[in-house]
């Protein structure tokens, strides 16, 4: 039952509370005149967080996780106790302009058959992110959109096809294969047809996954380019340590396996290989690096 409501904004938290403040901050305008309840979901924080906003946001709804529970999950515990007609998953470090939301509820509302709509994410200078993109192949891990070869060559064919979105200059929707979940907007049928995310996603690739399942039930995913959030990339997380290379690449594994490669195909293991060696080269650097980046200058 929606109760009235157009949107449940979700939002997962950890170690976050100034990016937070700022998200929340900049619904009101975001959703102009649609009805929303905000639903923060917490991993465990220590920077007080959760009392700063039962404290100082009682209309927000608070859920602990009590641990460090990823991305999915707590997205999920989230959803299960969501009101709206719409399910927004959106992450601490946003701030969406004015009428974003509202625009993506205008074009599932005029859309019957999309599952997915997510606004065009823009970094600090308000240049495009690149996250509506193609389904990934292993062409992706070396034109993906912060590989060097696609930072060297932004115009080859391979990272043009797989960033399908940047082809797009209108502000016309378009339709993809998958989006960020940093910033995607969930019809609740296609929810309750589909499933929540796969738990089994620590954090990374659960958005694609989602997108693909979609897709196979015959729903479609959209960008809505009229719809404009900017995305701090990396600030709601402490950077790329091991933890967060583990997580990375066993998602990356486990997309490809569920959908390209079941157990007895060959490339399941190459991949498997493939993808150890890469996380195992990426810690090491980590590891032995003299110097770490502050934390808002790190990449995601």
């Amino acid at each position: 039952m929606s109760d009235g409501v157009d949107v449940s904004v979700i939002t997962v938290s950890y170690e976050c509370r100034a990016l937070l403040l700022e998200s929340l901050a900049s619904l009101e305008a975001a959703a102009a005149r649609r009805t929303y309840e905000v639903i923060v979901v917490d991993n465990q924080s220590t920077d007080g967080v959760v009392e700063m906003l039962r404290r100082e946001w009682p209309s927000v709804a608070v859920f602990e996780m009590g641990e460090n529970a990823g991305f999915s999950r707590a997205n999920n515990r989230g959803i299960a106790s969501a009101r709206g007609r719409y399910v927004l998953l959106l992450n601490p470090d946003t701030a969406a302009l004015p009428g974003s939301l509202a625009a993506l509820v205008d074009f599932l509302d005029a859309t019957p058959t999309a599952a997915i709509a997510a606004p065009r994410l823009l970094n600090r200078d308000l240049t495009d992110q690149g996250t509506a993109r193609s389904f990934p192949t292993a062409a992706a891990a070396v034109f993906g959109r912060r590989s060097l070869l696609t930072k060297l060559f932004p115009d080859n064919r391979w990272s043009r096809r797989y960033l399908s979105g940047r082809s797009e200059r209108g502000t016309a929707p378009f339709e993809v294969d998958w989006v960020s979940g940093a910033a995607m907007m969930v019809r609740r049928e296609a929810i309750q047809s589909v499933g929540a995310l796969d738990e089994r996603f620590f954090m990374h690739w659960e958005d694609a996954d989602w997108c693909h399942r979609m897709k196979d039930a015959g729903w479609s995913v959209h960008c809505v380019p009229a719809a404009r959030i900017v995305h701090y990339e990396g600030g709601s997380r402490r950077g790329w340590p091991p933890r967060q290379l583990r997580a990375f690449h066993q998602g990356a594994f486990r997309y490809y396996a569920k959908h390209h490669a079941p157990w007895w195909h060959p490339l399941r293991y190459l991949a498997a290989f493939g993808l150890t060696a890469r996380a195992a080269a990426l810690i090491a650097a980590y590891t032995l690096a003299p110097h770490r980046q502050p934390l808002a200058e790190r990449p995601r």
